[in-house]
């Protein structure tokens, strides 16, 4: 993967547990539980998940989570992700501790067969004093054949002026993750 990341697990599994959920819950708008609740079943029991970590110019952490698999669901696994996408496009919601979350489609790059990319940002309430934070997780699923690949990219922005990865750099990383999955596809299928 482009810049310096260091692999922190890797997982090939056929039972699917806590460890590799297929997608993070959290990061639907609760707007969406109806398309996102059968997500998990829709995964399959198999797959693989990889993470890597890595930490920003100004020491911030980073963390990437890519997973894949290989089923019979996957185009109705996708379609109900895009669903659950243009469900929370735009929306904002706070938690019972104060945390707001914000969704956004990121729009004009697409991957694979089909795909679509999002961003959560995660911003707690201020404390008196301390400087403000913010955690921004990209997301991007696509289909290649007869496989989905799910790349999160969560990242740290600060009032001090700790920024987030740049949109092209996560992106030139989306490439990369969704070449080699869509040669293994080609190679599936030959």
């Amino acid at each position: 993967m482009p810049g310096d990341w260091n692999e922190s697990q890797r997982q090939v599994f056929t039972e699917r547990g806590p460890e590799n959920p297929s997608i993070d819950p959290s990061i639907w708008c609760s707007d969406s539980r109806e398309v996102t609740d059968d997500l998990i079943d829709l995964a399959g029991r198999s797959g693989a998940d990889v993470e890597m970590q890595s930490t920003s110019a100004n020491g911030a952490p980073r963390l990437m989570r890519l997973q894949a698999w290989a089923n019979d669901e996957v185009e109705a696994y996708f379609r109900d992700a895009k669903e659950a996408v243009r469900i929370c496009d735009g929306q904002t919601e706070t938690d019972d501790d104060g945390v707001v979350s914000t969704y956004g489609v990121i729009g004009s790059r697409d991957i694979g067969d089909e795909s679509i990319s999002w961003a959560q940002t995660m911003t707690p309430p201020a404390s008196a004093g301390a400087e403000k934070r913010s955690s921004v997780s990209r997301t991007t699923i696509a289909r290649f054949g007869s496989i989905v690949m799910v790349l999160q990219i969560g990242d740290i922005a600060t009032s001090a002026g700790q920024s987030t990865m740049a949109e092209d750099d996560w992106w030139d990383i989306v490439e990369v993750a969704g070449e080699k999955l869509d040669d293994l596809d080609e190679q599936v299928h030959d």
